[in-house]
């Protein structure tokens, strides 16, 4: 955002890559039209390491199936077809330590088809994210939010004072809307962000505005932008 305001350029920059935290897609095609360049993601855990790679003609990720055994299940335990959504499960087959065999990582994921690049390798078609993010309807229907569509098109284009955000799911019909301001938000401005906002998700849920001097960090340093308590 600062190299479009300003015009700043990286001319010697050849590759950006994203690690550890969930990558939006709006980021990546900030990337590519700011700076020229795509964004190389990886897919990874602490407990195995890396498990999928981004294929370097695709924006899906290639399994590292030479060292990790990777299952996506739907809730009952059964193999998701492509295009389905499920939990990530993982066995690592190169730990001979602490061997982890059908470990559930708390990820969400879609199973992806065979790639037109050739590899050969197993195929995950989008990270969804964690348990955590994951915000529930009072129907029980399951989603999780585009970062974009939430933060930039609900609350940024209502709150113009608006310097950081956070979601929290408290119950199945509320969610605490966490706000950083650069200066006191008017009344007016909350009500067009709550309506943005009930568009965005749903209007099943009401949503409390809390204004704080700043979101704490938890000791990994990754911001969780959405957060769900029903998860705990």
């Amino acid at each position: 955002q600062r190299c479009a305001q300003t015009g700043l350029s990286f001319p010697k920059l050849r590759e950006v890559a994203n690690r550890d935290e969930l990558l939006d897609p709006d980021l990546r095609a900030k990337c590519r039209q700011i700076w020229g360049l795509p964004i190389v993601d990886a897919y990874s855990a602490e407990e195995v390491g890396m498990i999928a790679f981004q294929c370097p003609e695709h924006p899906h990720y290639h399994v590292q199936a030479e060292s990790i055994l990777v299952e996506i299940v739907d809730d009952q335990g059964r193999p998701c077809r492509a295009g389905e959504s499920g939990r990530v499960v993982v066995t690592d087959l190169h730990n001979f330590a602490t061997p982890l065999i059908r470990y559930d990582i708390n990820d969400y994921a879609v199973v992806g088809g065979l790639c037109p690049c050739g590899r050969g390798l197993p195929v995950i078609k989008t990270v969804l994210g964690r348990v955590r993010n994951l915000l529930t309807l009072p129907s029980g229907e399951k989603l999780w939010p585009s970062y974009h569509f939430v933060f930039d098109d609900a609350l940024g284009k209502f709150l113009p004072s608006l310097r950081e955000a956070q979601l929290v799911q408290r119950a199945l019909d509320e969610i605490e809307v966490r706000v950083v301001a650069t200066r006191p938000v008017t009344a007016k401005e909350e009500a067009r962000a709550c309506k943005a906002l009930g568009e965005a998700l749903s209007d099943a849920f009401a949503f409390r505005f809390v204004y704080v001097d700043e979101l704490p960090r938890p000791r990994s340093g990754k911001f969780q932008a959405i957060l769900s308590e029903l998860s705990d």
